[in-house]
């Protein structure tokens, strides 16, 4: 059964990679309420190329 899972992940990165898609997060850093480091992250996944 394990394979079948790892097949199933891969397929559904392959499909969000040629598709593309954004990955957005916000990470903060905060001490006694005061934000002391704030990071805005963005991922970009898209596909180059490819066979299909």
């Amino acid at each position: 059964m394990p394979e079948h899972g790892t097949a199933s992940l891969v397929d559904l990165l392959d499909r969000v990679v040629h598709r593309g898609a954004v990955v957005r997060g916000d990470v903060v850093i905060a001490l006694a309420g005061v934000e002391l480091i704030r990071l805005d992250l963005r991922l970009l996944l898209i596909g180059i190329g490819g066979g299909r």
